[in-house]
């Protein structure tokens, strides 16, 4: 009877929507001092909960707490003093307490491990886990349901990156090509130079560095500072404001509609255009450039530096990354490029490979 339980189970945890775990989160009751748990609790394989810096037993079942320690988190049975599973998830949250045949008493979760979301069943006789993954949408994109993608744009844009990655030794790359006039999205790709890695070709809303935002903010003293990283699909949909003198159109990526929203006042649009208009013979960052168009563009070099190197004390790498608006008579295009190479020599030069050849073709298109 177990046997068919569990296997129903399975089934069950397929038919729930990420987002249905989500909104039956149960928020915890109590965040607990840990010292006022240990004198309970023995020392476990896994970890003891004196290593943890907060318990917070789950409102639905006390029997669970979810355990804090840096910035992971975990699942702990405080009846058995036992970990559930080790301190190593994003966020973890309670959603339910259920109970089958033969008394049999699940607990679900939901959890978050880099890219990945997962609804989780702990069974709570032995702690065994039953989880469905998935990617997670706070941090995956999808363009399943967009319908304005252009197939050859799509091709030739795919083949350019592909060969740019592999001339240039870059780790990773990403392209975005929108429609200026509509704001419809027209490709969006990733590529990795390692495809089998979990996150090779996902379009990752969490992928580039904000420096691109650098000639948007009025604060110039802003310009050293590390910002949230955000997505080469944002910049994009940022720059092609400068089309719509000042008005953003963002792609539902939902058929072919578009949000359309006020956000900068025509006056610093006027004054952004003047200084992202590029200058091939005033600067070199743009002197790869083919001539024959004018644009507004504005390109970034940022240092990558190690996951576990806290104070930015040795980079590893550079980003490259530039967006550009053209032609500015009649505004057809806007691209992003962002790309990684565990390399500090690379700047955005390195684009001439893809983006000469690209705009080339979309010109005549």
């Amino acid at each position: 009877m177990k046997l068919f339980f569990r296997n129903w189970l399975v089934l069950a945890l397929l038919l729930v929507p990420a987002s249905m775990a989500a909104q039956n989160t149960v928020e915890v009751v109590d965040t607990v001092d840990v010292d006022e748990l240990t004198n309970k609790s023995q020392p476990v394989a896994q970890y003891d909960l004196k290593e943890c810096d907060w318990v917070d037993i789950c409102t639905g079942n006390p029997k669970y707490a979810i355990v804090t320690k840096g910035r992971k988190q975990g699942i702990y049975d405080l009846e058995l003093h036992k970990a559930v599973t080790d301190i190593e998830f994003r966020k973890v949250a309670f959603s339910r307490r259920t109970e089958g045949e033969d008394s049999i008493c699940i607990s679900m979760f939901y959890a978050k491990r880099g890219i990945k979301y997962a609804i989780m069943g702990v069974f709570e006789s032995d702690n065994s886990i039953f989880a469905i993954w998935g990617d997670d949408p706070d941090e995956v994109y999808s363009l399943d349901e967009c319908t304005t993608i252009d197939k050859k744009i799509t091709k030739r844009a795919k083949k350019l990156l592909e060969g740019f990655i592999r001339k240039e030794k870059m780790d990773n790359a990403q392209i975005v090509i929108m429609d200026a006039k509509t704001g419809h999205l027209k490709t969006w790709i990733a590529l990795d130079a390692d495809m089998t890695k979990e996150d090779a070709g996902k379009l990752l809303r969490h992928s580039c560095s904000a420096s691109l935002t650098i000639p948007f903010r009025e604060d110039k003293r802003l310009r050293n500072k590390q910002l949230d990283a955000t997505s080469p699909f944002v910049m994009a949909v940022g720059y092609s404001c400068l089309a719509h003198d000042g008005k953003i159109f963002m792609p539902t990526l939902k058929d072919d509609s578009v949000k359309v929203d006020d956000a900068f006042p025509l006056s610093q649009i006027v004054a952004l255009k003047e200084e992202l208009r590029v200058n091939r013979n005033k600067s070199d960052e743009w002197s790869w450039l083919d001539n024959g168009f004018e644009c507004w563009g504005y390109a970034a070099t940022d240092e990558i530096y190690a996951e576990d190197d806290k104070e930015r004390a040795t980079p590893v790498g550079n980003q490259i990354q530039f967006a550009f608006v053209f032609p500015t008579e009649n505004p057809r295009y806007t691209i992003c490029v962002v790309a990684n190479k565990h390399s500090l020599d690379v700047t955005p030069a390195a684009f001439k490979e893809i983006v000469n050849p690209m705009v080339k073709w979309l010109i005549k298109k």
